[in-house]
């Protein structure tokens, strides 16, 4: 939803006020999207991987930005291969737009 939706700005605050109460959740006050924007994100551990996912909204009007995922600990298995640090997957929403159709590009939209 929050990748694929153009949500009105009191729900974007509303989602991000509501996952930050879901337990085992963190609030990480200073993370980067895929092109560097600095943000405020929600993240959750996922223990058995050591891998963190990472919601980053911007600070002042917490519209989502983009996520990311990030190794923080040693995981198991294969994910024992991976150094905590390493960025697993990244991603920035750039553009947002209302169209009047499905699969019509927003430059196309009345």
């Amino acid at each position: 939803m929050l990748g694929e939706s153009h949500p009105p700005a009191a729900l974007y605050s509303a989602l991000f006020k509501a996952a930050a109460k879901i337990p085992g959740v963190v609030v990480v006050e200073d993370a980067l999207d895929a092109v560097g924007r600095r943000g405020v994100a929600v993240a959750r551990l996922d223990e058995t991987s050591g891998q963190r996912e990472e919601w980053i909204f911007d600070r002042r009007t917490h519209v989502f930005l983009g996520e990311r995922t990030v190794q923080v600990k040693k995981g198991e298995g294969d994910d024992g291969l991976l150094t905590p640090g390493t960025l697993i997957y990244t991603s920035a929403i750039l553009k947002r737009a209302v169209v009047d159709a499905m699969k019509q590009p927003p430059s196309q939209a009345g």
